[in-house]
């Protein structure tokens, strides 16, 4: 997910964050449905809340990047509109 992110394949991404809460609801049921895997549940359940947290970071990194650059051409659009105002007056 991580490699998806950074190469802004971002649909891609999504898909994988869709299956990856899939397979935890799996986890949970399994944990519910088999007492006996609930320790194994619970360890995998502790490492997939240390990636999650690591993406919620990357993700966030992304959307502020995102962010940035959706400023600068609003910035530009608007200096573009304006030279073009101001140039027809001349």
């Amino acid at each position: 997910m991580e490699d998806l992110l950074q190469q802004h394949q971002y649909d891609e991404a999504l898909l994988c964050m869709d299956d990856r809460l899939a397979l935890i609801g799996r986890l949970v049921q399994l944990a519910q449905d088999e007492p006996e895997q609930q320790q194994a549940v619970a360890a995998l359940a502790g490492e997939l809340f240390i990636q999650e947290e690591s993406t919620k970071a990357l993700v966030a990194s992304h959307h502020h990047a995102i962010f940035e650059l959706l400023t600068q051409v609003g910035k530009a659009n608007r200096a573009g509109q304006a030279y073009r105002a101001n140039s027809k007056e001349f």
